[in-house]
């Protein structure tokens, strides 16, 4: 496609030409050529920068002209490149359920067209591999399995036992950032894996990753996601373990995924699957030991399973003869598969280099060696995830209960929010004040907005150009009046989240009082703050451990009505035995 630009540099090149006829024109037409060809793949490089720049833009729920934006660009850079781009359909993509993989929006897999899903997609890679970076990068915060880590690093290949320290931090980032909804009890269950029809009361699809990490809370399985993509990031694949929940007596292949049970999250390193179960927010423990069990050990070792129990308060569902029948769900989003995206992964270079093609007939052979026994699928969870949220951007702008419902609890986050601009430094580790920009930490205290200034956002002008709340053109007084209302209540949870990602962040910082009264002082003594006391209390209690002051974190780590309280008691346990024996 030849552009403006380059039509100027093809004039050019033709009036040279002219000057020089003869035995140069067949040498000038091949430079020309060249020329014109690099400078277009230039433009087209252009392109993937300038998309880049402007995705964390579409983060706004209306998708207006930053979404536009990348998608021109995107699509510019891709057009030219239609026929030259050859693409492998994954044989695995025939594990999906066929209702879900022929639905219209994955019809694009084996096209080089970007739309708006394939967007949304970027920005997840893109916050993922910030995020992912500066994590990695810091210091291992929780010093339960740090004398187990320094052991295997010892032990390990270099690249195994960097790909296990990374794993450990991420995971425990994304415990201490994305709080746990359910209910305490729903340990006792293996749930059943989500399928069609698509529900508002759905388990594990009701959010994207990204999406989940701007909340800063999901349930499991919306966590355990946000942890699964961290790792995705830094090239490291997981699973999610499955199981058919009665005796095997045909083949594991005849079950339907829909007919399974979700298990635990299995890290593929070197020659083992780590395991870690999202509903307890620990690494899963081998036998009582402060260690990361992996598949191999729990099928061998029935202590394993069986220390998962908590006798009087809370049973596991499954022992380790349970495990002879498993699934390995590969938790990839559909489109890191696509063609287009497969393109693109070669040409993100520089400071736009991330993660975002993957080869999951690879991830299917590793798991072959490791353990033959494994039934390998692509989960379809990460499907239904699109499914779901393309359901919502469709009834959003409703006036219906669900849109409603979904202002209230999300609101705060949804658009051009002063939450979403605090969120994204978090997440890039931009957490100091310098002379170009508000760190994150500033940025928190700025959604503190006083009630009189809120009460003031109906009809100061200054106000209202400060918190982004002008009256739109053709614009009802009684509309703009409703969507004040809105950003009312929207500030008001605003200024209460912003108390808890501030405890979470002074924490990530290892500043112990500071996240200790952001939590206590800023939270559990505050109304309004009931959704993030089991979240405030759990970080109290990582604060009391790490300052060795075990009685004060068993005292937070007890408290009822949190729903990783059977997590938080076995790690009590773990706590006690290491300190035991030093």
């Amino acid at each position: 496609m030849l552009t403006r630009k380059s039509l100027f540099f093809c004039s050019l090149f033709a009036s040279s030409a002219a000057i020089f006829p003869g035995c140069f024109e067949d040498e000038s037409r091949e430079i020309r050529l060249r020329q014109v060809e690099s400078f277009e793949e230039l433009e087209r490089s252009d392109s993937i920068g300038k998309a880049m720049k402007y995705l964390p833009l579409t983060m706004r729920f209306d998708r207006t002209t930053a979404a536009k934006e990348v998608l021109n660009q995107l699509n510019a850079w891709s057009t030219p490149r239609e026929d030259s781009s050859p693409w492998n359909r994954p044989a695995l993509i025939d594990t999906v359920a066929t209702d879900i993989r022929n639905d219209p929006l994955f019809a694009r897999l084996g096209s080089m067209e970007f739309g708006e899903a394939e967007c949304e997609y970027l920005l997840q890679s893109q916050m993922m591999s910030d995020l992912g970076f500066w994590v990695s990068e810091r210091p291992y915060l929780d010093p339960l399995f740090q004398p187990w880590l320094e052991k295997q690093k010892e032990i390990l290949p270099p690249d195994e036992g960097a790909a296990l320290e990374k794993t450990l931090k991420l995971f425990d980032w994304t415990v201490r950032n994305v709080a746990l909804e359910g209910t305490a009890k729903d340990v006792e269950a293996l749930p059943l894996n989500p399928s069609l029809p698509l529900t508002d009361l759905g388990m594990g699809y009701r959010a994207l990753p990204w999406q989940t990490l701007h909340f800063g809370r999901g349930d499991a399985y919306q966590r355990g996601r946000v942890f699964t993509q961290l790792l995705f990031q830094q090239g490291i694949p997981a699973v999610m373990l499955a199981m058919p929940m009665k005796n095997v007596t045909e083949p594991l292949s005849s079950f339907p995924s829909s007919d399974l049970h979700l298990w635990a999250i299995g890290v593929l390193i070197g020659s083992e699957v780590y395991l870690f179960e999202p509903r307890w927010g620990l690494p899963f423990p081998n036998a009582d030991e402060p260690a990361v069990a992996t598949l191999r050990q729990a099928k061998s070792d029935p202590n394993v399973l069986r220390r998962a129990k908590l006798p009087g308060r809370f049973d596991y569902p499954i022992g380790s003869a349970d495990l002879k029948s498993l699934v390995a769900f590969i938790d990839v989003e559909p489109f890191s598969m696509g063609r287009s995206v497969q393109a693109l992964q070669q040409s993100l270079t520089g400071e736009n280099r991330m993660q975002v093609a993957t080869d999951v007939a690879s991830i299917a052979s590793k798991l072959a060696v490791i353990d033959p026994s494994l039934d390998v699928r692509l989960w379809e969870l990460p499907w239904l995830s699109q499914l779901y949220n393309q359901s919502v951007r469709n009834r959003i702008n409703d006036r219906s209960p669900f849109s409603i419902n979904y202002q209230i609890t999300y609101g705060a986050y949804m658009n051009e929010s002063l939450v979403s601009d605090a969120r994204t430094a978090h997440f890039k580790g931009n957490f100091e004040t310098n002379i170009d920009s508000d760190g994150a930490a500033k940025k928190y205290m700025n959604l503190r907005i006083d009630e009189e200034t809120l009460a003031k956002l109906a009809y100061d002008r200054d106000i209202q150009q400060e918190l982004q709340m002008i009256r739109k053109p053709n614009e009802t007084q009684e509309e703009y009046q409703y969507r004040v209302g809105q950003a009312q209540g929207f500030y008001r949870t605003a200024k209460l989240d912003s108390n808890a990602f501030l405890g979470m962040l002074q924490f990530d910082l290892q500043n112990l009082e500071a996240s200790t009264n952001w939590m206590d002082q800023r939270l559990l003594q505050i109304d309004g703050t009931e959704r993030w006391r089991p979240q405030a209390r759990y970080i109290l209690g990582r604060v009391y451990e790490q300052k060795k002051e075990f009685d004060e974190s068993f005292s937070w780590y007890k408290m009822d009505g949190s729903p990783q309280e059977a997590g938080n008691r076995i790690r009590m346990r773990l706590v006690e035995k290491i300190n035991a024996n030093k």
